[in-house]
């Protein structure tokens, strides 16, 4: 005897925002970089997640949002995937995001996954491979989507404090007592083998991310949350470009590329100690910039290369994906858009750091501090 589908959960919010005209696109792009897919019929965007189903619904005062999930973890992982970007890039304004709806109480999100460090590798002097082990991985392993969020416990943790989502979309720690996250690219992954591998960048002045990865031993604990963050699309002429921080990304997307991909791609490390064996397509170009001591985040050797470039006469066949410090970032992106009018969907860039800032106080000033300047 067939049993009835249970009815989906649901909840809508109407949000007052007369300056949304202002907001609408980077909202619908912030959104989309988290694994979502988003169609536009008629101004009113259409968007499909693993969690469940959204939209988004500008209006000429405000905009409307409607979730809905099948079960009640799902309906708050789908609110914090509109409420968290929506929130970050509009911090300045302060929304109120109000459901009304299917009320639900905190949840574990329900891609959360607990690893523990397998193995650990230096690879130059200022990256460590570190492999961990998780069970039920394989929606992380996904070529078009690169970037994952760790939660970092305490050695010897025997609670482990995860991060809920409550019915607003919001994220709530137990005892208001939050452990350090931050986000990272999944270098490789193996779901069958239950293996998921992490480059970490090893700075001069450690974040929590860092001293993890310094003091890891085996049997260490993580929990990781994702995935996200696009790959490139397919393209007649590649450029990557990145620092330390895109170093794993580059290298990831360079052993998925065709064989027959046409690119230049540029890495800034310290010094010629730092470079990687890199799998790259034959008509690849490779090319290394070396600090040479002088502090990451204050060069413009990224900026300077990739004035270098000789692009196609039709752009729409080129793909730029890069990351690195947030005065590159601002550089590299003021030259697409202005100097070489790269179409903004064929180029990927992300701010990966801030010299003077840490994540905790660029998510509390939110776009300001993460957008280019």
């Amino acid at each position: 005897m067939s049993h009835p589908t249970p009815p989906p959960y649901r909840a809508s919010a109407a949000v007052a925002f007369p300056q949304i005209a202002d907001y609408a696109d980077a909202f619908i792009e912030s959104i989309a970089t988290h694994d979502m897919t988003i169609d536009c019929r008629n101004d009113v965007f259409e968007i499909a997640s693993a969690f469940g189903r959204a939209r988004f619904a500008p209006r000429p005062a405000g905009f409307d949002l409607y979730v809905e999930a099948d079960d009640p973890g799902a309906l708050n992982r789908l609110k914090h995937a509109l409420v968290g970007p929506i929130g970050f890039i509009a911090a300045r304004e302060s929304l109120d995001i109000v459901w009304v709806g299917d009320h639900t109480d905190p949840a574990l999100p329900d891609d959360l996954r607990v690893l523990t460090v397998e193995m650990i590798e230096d690879l130059t002097p200022h990256m460590r491979r570190i492999t961990f082990r998780g069970e039920d991985l394989h929606r992380y392993d996904r070529d078009d989507q690169l970037h994952c969020r760790l939660i970092f416990q305490p050695r010897g943790t025997v609670e482990p404090r995860w991060p809920m989502l409550d019915h607003r979309g919001h994220v709530v720690w137990p005892d208001d007592k939050a452990v350090p996250t931050r986000v990272y690219t999944i270098r490789q992954i193996d779901a069958a083998a239950g293996t998921l591998v992490v480059d970490f960048a090893l700075h001069a002045d450690p974040g929590p991310a860092t001293r993890f990865a310094m003091e890891a031993r085996r049997g260490d604990m993580a929990g990781v949350l994702g995935p996200a963050a696009h790959a490139p699309k397919p393209a007649a002429f590649y450029v990557l470009i990145g620092d330390e921080t895109a170093l794993p990304g580059i290298a990831r997307i360079l052993e998925n590329l065709p064989d027959t991909a046409v690119g230049r791609a540029f890495i800034e490390v310290d010094s010629s100690a730092d470079q990687l064996p890199l799998r790259c397509p034959a008509n690849f170009e490779l090319r290394w910039l070396f600090r040479e001591g002088r502090p990451a985040g204050t060069t413009s050797l990224l900026p300077d290369a990739l004035k270098t470039v000789a692009w196609p006469s039709d752009l729409h066949q080129a793909f730029l994906w890069g990351g690195c410090e947030h005065a590159a970032f601002s550089a590299i992106h003021r030259h697409l858009r202005h100097e070489i009018d790269l179409p903004r969907n064929r180029f990927i860039l992300y701010s990966h750091w801030h010299r003077t800032m840490t994540e905790e106080e660029i998510i509390k000033k939110g776009a300001e501090a993460y957008l280019p300047g």
